[in-house]
């Protein structure tokens, strides 16, 4: 059984929106540390009613990039995403596809 890390994405921001990439980061951070102890991520988007493509670059991209995007849908999870989020993420997930494994 795989074991889960619940990432509360709105206890990151003091607003709704998030468009810092430094969020991101500080996500990102969390997101590797469950990596490195083999655990799959939930990102919990409740209570955040939008981002940019920067922000999902850093929580997503990056991975889709360096690890490959088998690895994201394997062990990536993204509850309570409203539809402009999951566009959002879903385009970021197109571009770092495309942009192979370099990293950016």
């Amino acid at each position: 059984m795989e074991m889960e890390r619940k990432i509360r994405v709105r206890d990151f921001s003091d607003t709704d929106f998030i468009a810092s990439r430094y969020v991101g980061e500080l996500i990102r951070t969390e997101m590797e540390k469950a990596f490195q102890d083999e655990k799959c991520i939930v990102l919990d988007f409740e209570g955040v009613n939008g981002i940019t493509q920067g922000f999902g670059d850093e929580i997503i991209g990056i991975f889709v990039r360096t690890k490959g995007l088998d690895f994201v849908k394997k062990r990536i999870k993204v509850v309570n995403a409203n539809d402009k989020i999951r566009v959002i993420l879903n385009w970021v997930v197109g571009y770092s596809k495309n942009m192979g494994k370099s990293v950016a």
